[in-house]
């Protein structure tokens, strides 16, 4: 058995979790994968740990509210986002160093997000409290590690789990101190992609439970949701409980967990082509119905060339159903994702 049977009216199909793990193992997968995760930059290996930790400590809730060019290619949500932080970090070392973050501002943020880009669309409405977050995460990183993420890497001693893994020591930062720990994972995430930190527990590393991996696993059946009258909110994009959306992350953790070992992949790439499908292929317009994508980052990780049907279509109820595929992601208030 997978996980929680009927727990609150949600429950794992172990049937369409092993379809999902088989469809998703054989997708190859970009030569430039790791690249398109974490963009190169010319810099010391603190410099990048910095970007890469402030863009996970505010990475929740982006929905659409960050898109825009960076060169010729047009990012949203995380991929703008880290971005961003990586060209500060390339323009200006001090100014993501922890003194400058501890006195971050709305207003400095902004720069920061829309910098190098021409067209930068920032429709976040809560760059005080993001800007917020920030100050204390740096001045946390500060009490700390003495402002270097380097050391909260070397205390971990390469290890992501354990009483003394990443994990733990990013728990100690409030940002990062998620149950499911989603913002670590992003940022782990990063470390790994770049070269700069390599892994030796890789059978520790979690998923980033998010909205687009709620919404898909639903979608594609591997979690049901039991009781009608909280689909049709589901459906028609109204708050749920807490209680609820706890129940439905909680079982996407569990699928999420198992699927790497079903389908012989790494985690971070498993998560990553299972994010980008939701985000790319089944969200407001879904492609077994609207032929197309939405983004391209899902096709753009595979080394073959993009489709009009999505690869899960064979054998997913949403595929086919109405009902199934309308299923939206739990409406919360949250700064975990």
């Amino acid at each position: 058995m997978l996980g929680p049977s009927n727990r609150l009216n949600v429950r794992i199909n172990e049937g369409r979790v092993r379809q999902l793990a088989l469809t998703l193992g054989k997708l190859p997968l970009a030569d430039d994968f790791a690249a398109q995760m974490t963009p190169a930059m010319e810099v010391s290996d603190e410099t990048a740990f910095r970007a890469y930790l402030w863009a996970a400590a505010i990475c929740h809730s982006t929905r659409g509210a960050l898109t825009g060019h960076r060169g010729d290619r047009y990012y949203k949500g995380w991929d703008f986002l880290l971005r961003s932080f990586t060209h500060q970090a390339q323009c200006d070392e001090r100014g993501l160093g922890p003194e400058a973050v501890a006195i971050m501002t709305a207003s400095r943020l902004r720069d920061i997000l829309s910098s190098g880009s021409a067209d930068a669309q920032l429709g976040l409405g809560d760059l005080p409290r993001r800007a917020e977050i920030l100050r204390a995460t740096a001045r946390e990183l500060s009490e700390s590690f003495d402002g270097c993420v380097s050391r909260l890497l070397n205390e971990a001693d390469r290890r992501v789990g354990g009483e003394s893994g990443a994990y733990a020591q990013l728990a100690r930062l409030t940002a990062f101190t998620d149950p499911l720990r989603k913002k670590s994972s992003a940022f782990l995430m990063t470390v790994h992609f770049s070269g700069r930190w390599p892994i030796v527990d890789h059978a520790n590393v979690l998923p980033m439970i998010d909205y687009h991996r709620m919404r898909l696993l639903m979608r594609t059946g591997c979690i049901e949701v039991t009781d009608e009258r909280i689909a049709d909110r589901l459906r028609a994009e109204m708050p749920v409980s807490g209680h609820m959306e706890a129940a439905i992350r909680d079982a996407a953790m569990t699928v999420c967990t198992t699927i790497p070992r079903l389908a012989g992949m790494a985690m971070f790439d498993f998560d990553v082509l299972l994010w980008a499908h939701a985000r790319s292929c089944c969200r407001r317009a879904p492609m077994c119905v609207s032929r197309t994508v939405e983004s391209d980052s899902f096709y753009s990780y595979l080394a073959e060339s993009p489709s009009k049907q999505c690869v899960f279509e064979a054998w997913c109820p949403g595929a086919t159903n109405a009902e199934v595929r309308s299923l939206w992601e739990p409406i919360v208030s949250t700064e975990y994702y």
